[in-house]
């Protein structure tokens, strides 16, 4: 995740408060020991089930109703918590449809773990929003305007519904709009944007597309536009009270940093200092996904590769053990070729390598990077 708000502004307001615990520090206490560990951030899909049908879903919610009990999910938590992971993110399908969540979520708090909510928000309402104050953040997937978004998510309504959720929520709890872009999307980014500076909404996740379950190359945008894209995210970023945030394209913070050579170059060395800490890919190394079977992988878009099952071993011993991919993946710099194997910025970045894989190549180059060969040599 790169805050493009906090390389630019030096204000992250939603991060301060999850990851760097209230530290406004450039580059926070918490986040140069949280760099220096092996103990990740976990993304739980906690059930496949879903009440949309997204057409950029990872999971491919909705074909698979099996869920591990609650039982079984307090034995998860009491794997992670030794291991000490910090915070977990609880995805889906959609998490809400688990009568659980809270239970899950509480004891994950008595155990010590932050908890974070990826919804779709149909199902908030009153009621809901009172038990939400549980997670550290909400994060409300919204992929356009009303038409665009009921059918890029395959439910008439579904717009309504969210915003509606979204705004009740973020009475309550840090809340935030997930967007994830697409050729289809491409022209609601910045309504969107506007909507959550309309309604005091603290942050805009934008994710780039990653092609897994049923998202795939042909549904995403071209490098010039995403670069378009990027320069009119950083303008965004400038502005006060929505920290503007990407996911998923370590090469937003590379080139954030190219950009603010051109004006401020002490700001920019700050920067390039703060992304050797966040800036690239951490799958494999600080980000973890299990899935609603139990499985572990190096990330949430990849469940084509299993590492173990937490309830088939401890959480240390599946993360910490010999597994040949997570070895390469904390070593990637010794691997890559390509465009990303003569980057000069390959220790910072080092591109995404699922979606390198899924393009053909594990350790050759991420296709969604946009930076010139001049930039990069």
């Amino acid at each position: 995740m790169i805050s493009l708000s906090k390389l630019i502004a030096g204000e992250a307001t939603v991060s301060r408060h999850i990851t760097y615990e209230g530290d406004s520090s450039f580059i926070p206490k918490k986040l140069k020991e949280f760099a220096a560990s092996c103990h990740p951030i976990v993304v739980w899909n906690l059930t496949n089930r879903c009440n949309l049908k997204c057409l950029h879903c990872y999971a491919s919610a909705g074909k698979d109703n099996f869920e591990l009990s609650t039982e079984q999910c307090f034995e998860v938590i009491d794997k992670l918590s030794d291991f000490k992971v910090p915070l977990i993110l609880f995805s889906g399908g959609e998490p809400l449809l688990r009568s659980d969540i809270f239970e899950i979520a509480e004891y994950a708090k008595r155990k010590g773990i932050k908890s974070v909510l990826s919804t779709n928000g149909t199902l908030i309402d009153r009621d809901i929003a009172e038990n939400l104050k549980i997670f550290e953040y909400v994060g409300v997937s919204l992929d356009g305007t009303i038409a665009v978004n009921d059918r890029f998510r395959g439910v008439q309504g579904a717009f309504e519904k969210a915003f509606k959720g979204l705004l009740i929520a973020s009475e309550v709890v840090l809340s935030g709009i997930r967007f994830t872009v697409t050729r289809h999307n491409y022209s609601e980014v910045f309504p969107l944007i506007k909507l959550a500076r309309e309604n005091d909404i603290p942050r805009f996740c934008l994710y780039h597309l990653v092609p897994s379950g049923r998202a795939d190359f042909k549904d995403d945008i071209g490098n010039l536009e995403r670069r378009k894209l990027i320069d009119d995210l950083i303008a965004e970023a400038e502005m006060e009270r929505t920290e503007i945030m990407t996911v998923d394209n370590p090469a937003d913070g590379i080139y954030t940093y190219l950009k603010l050579r051109q004006t401020d170059e002490e700001k920019a060395e700050q920067v390039i200092e703060f992304l050797k800490y966040r800036g690239g890919d951490s799958s494999g190394i600080r980000l973890a996904c299990i899935d609603h079977r139990g499985n572990v992988h190096p990330n949430q878009f990849w469940w084509d590769y299993t590492v173990g099952n937490i309830l088939e071993s401890s959480f240390e011993e599946i993360w910490m053990g010999d597994d040949e991919l997570l070895r390469k993946l904390r070593n990637k710099v010794e691997y890559l070729r390509g465009k990303c194997g003569r980057c000069r910025f390959k220790t910072v970045c080092g591109g995404f390598r699922v979606r390198a894989y899924r393009y053909g190549d594990l350790w050759g180059e991420d296709p969604s990077c946009y930076l010139y060969e001049s930039e990069i040599q």
